[in-house]
């Protein structure tokens, strides 16, 4: 009877430490769990930090390049153009009208509005034609601006990678900022090279009168 005691006695004990140790294992185990959490906060932390910046004047960039510089001369030459064949519509009016007065005299009131009314007719098409081209000039360089921006867009992205830049920000955004934070010029000159040989045309594209 008492090995038996004993026996149950010792048996009883190693159960008791065994199961102690899982219980111990079982804490240590959610003890290091806070630990985890706060390595996982700190990596996100880590994440969202800003070590490096740069300034862009965007405005700048677009008004000064090169490649907008030859847009304005192609434009300059497209409104010549408008120019020359307005002014010779309008010594083709001027004559029309002074025909259209000697005839008043020499034709019926009623067929002499008729030809007044066309007369006017031709006036508003052509004014309307200037507008259009005029307009389609104006289209014509903001489609190329954009262009030009993108290009420079994607430049600053390229330039910030190397660099290792976290942010960019345009300068119109910053009240006071180090000079040498400014990477516009860098921008211009990359700008400047990528378009050196690009092939800039100026399309016209009019909108006819009623659509």
């Amino acid at each position: 009877m008492q090995n038996f005691s004993k026996t149950c006695f010792r048996s009883f004990w190693v159960s008791f430490l065994k199961y102690t140790f899982i219980l111990a294992v079982m804490m240590a185990g959610l003890a290091s769990m806070p630990s985890k959490a706060q390595d996982n906060s700190a990596t996100d932390a880590n994440r969202f930090e800003i070590s490096r910046v740069a300034v862009i004047d965007l405005a700048r960039i677009i008004r000064e390049s090169e490649a907008t510089a030859r847009v304005r001369v192609l434009l300059d030459g497209k409104s010549d153009e408008f120019q020359q064949e307005f002014a010779e519509k309008e010594i083709q009016l001027l004559a029309k009208e002074k025909e259209l007065k000697a005839k008043e005299s020499l034709i019926s009131e009623d067929a002499y509005q008729e030809e007044v009314r066309a007369f006017q007719r031709d006036v508003a098409a052509i004014q309307q034609d200037i507008q259009n081209k005029r307009q389609s000039l104006d289209r014509a360089l903001q489609k190329a601006q954009d262009k030009i921006r993108n290009l420079a867009t994607t430049i600053i992205a390229e330039r910030a990678s190397e660099l290792e830049i976290d942010i960019v920000v345009k300068e119109d955004q910053l009240l006071v900022f180090r000079n040498q934070l400014n990477i516009t010029d860098d921008i211009l000159q990359i700008l400047n090279a990528r378009t050196k040989d690009a092939q800039l045309e100026i399309s016209e594209q009019t909108v006819k009168t009623g659509e």
